[in-house]
């Protein structure tokens, strides 16, 4: 007789992605669902582990008893509430996310951290945590791959694109009822308290793309470009717009057709090394970096181009402009030796899922 699977429920937020959906994102599905896909192999991971994953309104619909379920929670949405009035035992605390994103985690991450046993977040969070959870460093797991190119494919490549969508965060007290998706009074207030719930870089974004903007070689893409964002200023919004060329349809697709990438996180966050810097190696761009400030701890430097390290963006042009062949042919190669290297193995989607397998099976093992 084959061993009973335990059931283990993922309380995430979204709803387009409970039903299961979450496990079947492809790969190379779009940008939005990069913080998504690595969990259709930590489904795998923990099956092979005696366990069942499922996301947390599935529990019910099979008609599961909650108290025989360990709940894993992308954050804290209603579901992991419901469960865990209903019995369900809390396990791993976790998110993806940054400060700027899930505001709401971070500020209360001291409260909601201490009914959690285990916390899996980015370093940055570390010293946010309840004494009494055991706190694991996040690296934002990759789960697509690289692709094989040749010099001369490479060579007629188009110069520099930024691959950035139409968002900002409001910052004027007269904008804070327009409401777009990160905003809210509350957050205002919250960030006061806890600084990098405001910590952005989307204007930063938007800046370099004016600047580059005027070359004919420059290219800006993303979504919803068609009105301006409520908190970009007109005149911002203005200058980006001659370099801007309709949605990007899949982005790996859209760096490999170009020598250089603005790759901007989304904000700066200890440990926060998104997918974004990776997708540029797999696609053998050369990455024009600002996000993470201990970005080093985690990329070798000569694999991308730091942007701290310019006092402007007309002195990052002109460095662009001189690089010669053998210097892009450096970038390129640490970025190759690095995705074959030991220090990439903890972004892998396969170390992501085994850790928190790990630790699952932990858990287990002390019911």
């Amino acid at each position: 007789m084959s061993q009973r699977l335990r059931p283990l429920a993922l309380s995430i937020r979204n709803a387009d992605m409970q039903g299961d959906r979450i496990f079947e994102l492809a790969p190379d599905g779009p940008v939005d669902q990069a913080p998504y896909t690595p969990w259709g192999m930590v489904r795998d991971a923990a099956r092979r582990a005696g366990f069942d994953l499922m996301t947390a309104d599935q529990v019910d619909d099979r008609g599961i008893d909650p108290r025989q379920v360990i709940v894993i929670s992308y954050d804290w949405p209603p579901a992991t509430g419901a469960l865990v009035s209903q019995g369900a035992r809390l396990g791993i605390l976790t998110s993806l996310e940054p400060p700027i994103i899930a505001w709401q985690l971070y500020y209360n991450l001291r409260k909601l951290s201490a009914r959690f046993p285990h916390v899996f977040l980015f370093s940055g969070a570390a010293n946010r945590v309840a004494e009494t959870t055991q706190f694991h460093q996040l690296y934002f797991p990759q789960v697509r791959t690289a692709r094989s190119w040749n010099d001369a494919e490479w060579q007629g490549r188009r110069f520099l694109v930024s691959i950035n969508s139409n968002k900002a965060i409001v910052r004027s007290f007269t904008r804070l009822f327009d409401r777009p998706r990160e905003v809210s009074l509350k957050r205002e207030l919250a960030s006061r308290r806890y600084p990098p719930i405001a910590d952005d870089l989307y204007l930063d974004r938007l800046r370099a793309a004016a600047h580059f903007a005027r070359r004919a070689d420059f290219d800006m893409v993303g979504q919803g470009w068609q009105r301006r964002h409520a908190a970009v200023p007109e005149q911002l919004h203005t200058a980006v717009l001659p370099a801007y060329r309709g949605p990007v349809a899949e982005k790996l697709d859209t760096l490999a057709r170009y020598k250089f990438s603005l790759c901007f996180e989304n904000s700066r966050f200890a440990g926060y090394v998104s997918e974004k810097i990776f997708d540029c190696f797999f696609t053998r761009t050369i990455p024009i970096y600002l996000g993470a400030p201990d970005v080093e701890r985690y990329i070798p430097t000569a694999s991308f181009i730091d942007l701290r390290k310019f006092a402007s963006y007309s002195e990052l042009e002109r460095y662009l402009d001189d690089l010669s062949p053998e210097d892009m042919r450096g970038y390129l190669e640490a970025a190759d030796t690095f995705l074959r290297s030991p220090a990439f193995e903890p972004f892998s989607a396969e170390c992501f899922a085994q850790q928190l397998v790990h630790i699952l099976s932990s858990l287990s093992q002390s019911t």
